[in-house]
């Protein structure tokens, strides 16, 4: 398993729940005033592993994403996993163009970072125009990903921001279906989403009826040899459930399950609160 490549793909499919709010919601609600922050925990067979810290700031036409995690357990006795990420970026509608992404991650006392800035923002899709990592590709075990690869894509939380706009079904669209180019400054990969129809669940922080998603990940380059244990296995997708917590937000993220090759890691959620 390798937990910093799971902790990065949850918050970026958590990040779903959180955006892309219609005008006449955001007029009825003032969303674009408020900031949405969501806690969870990360469950590793059936250990406490890590939390996440979640939040969404709109102010008019702009976005801003932050996601704060860090591992627990005997995953941080290994480790240590700290990582703090934040996306900014412009939304008109259902075009998002990122500005800038940066990840600051420590992992096994080592420190990481990534730094992407797109200069032209309203170039949809265009790709980010500059890219600073450390370490760099080489050192890190990992193949280069080509500038011609990175074309055509968009930072993992501004591809979740589109994502949220599959969450919830609409007259000319159903429900969890898209396949989204992603490149995070080492990996490029594609998110996809598909529908798996509704659930009710019980708990432990929403009980009731609920949309779920299946979503995986489509591997391309970029990913590391190195597995972190034996008889782990890279994280392929997972299923995730939906409910409606907050009024004139989309559905809420309240639960992911993936198989991670040790055991089912769980993602529930323990909190909300709209500031």
């Amino acid at each position: 398993m390798r937990i910093a490549a799971f902790i990065t793909l949850f918050g970026a499919i958590f990040h779903i729940s959180t955006c892309c709010v219609s005008p006449s919601e955001a007029r009825n609600t003032n969303v674009y005033s408020q900031q949405l922050h969501l806690t969870y925990d990360i469950f590793v067979g059936g250990f406490h592993s890590g939390q996440i810290d979640l939040s969404v700031k709109f102010e008019e036409n702009n976005y801003e994403l932050f996601a704060i995690t860090k591992s627990a357990g005997l995953i941080d006795y290994l480790v240590g996993f700290r990582s703090y990420a934040q996306t900014r970026g412009k939304k008109d509608n259902e075009k998002l163009s990122p500005i800038s992404h940066h990840v600051n991650n420590l992992w096994t006392g080592e420190f990481r970072f990534v730094r992407m800035g797109y200069i032209n923002p309203a170039q949809k899709f265009r790709g980010p125009e500059y890219t600073v990592i450390h370490p760099p590709p080489e050192v890190d075990d990992r193949e280069t990903v080509s500038e011609a690869v990175r074309r055509n894509t968009i930072d993992p939380l501004s591809a979740a921001l589109r994502a949220s706009l599959s969450s919830k079904e609409q007259a000319d669209r159903l429900s969890c279906q898209d396949s989204i180019p992603v490149f995070d400054g080492r990996r490029r990969y594609d998110l996809v989403f598909e529908d798996a129809g509704t659930e009710v669940i019980d708990g432990p922080y929403y009980d009731g009826a609920t949309r779920k998603c299946l979503a995986s990940i489509q591997r391309i380059i970029g990913f590391s040899r190195d597995p972190f244990l034996p008889r782990s296995k890279d994280l392929e997708g997972g299923e995730i459930w939906f409910a409606n917590l907050v009024p004139g937000w989309p559905p809420v993220p309240v639960r992911f399950k993936a198989d991670v090759g040790l055991g089912n890691a769980f993602v529930h959620l323990t909190g909300h609160e709209l500031r």
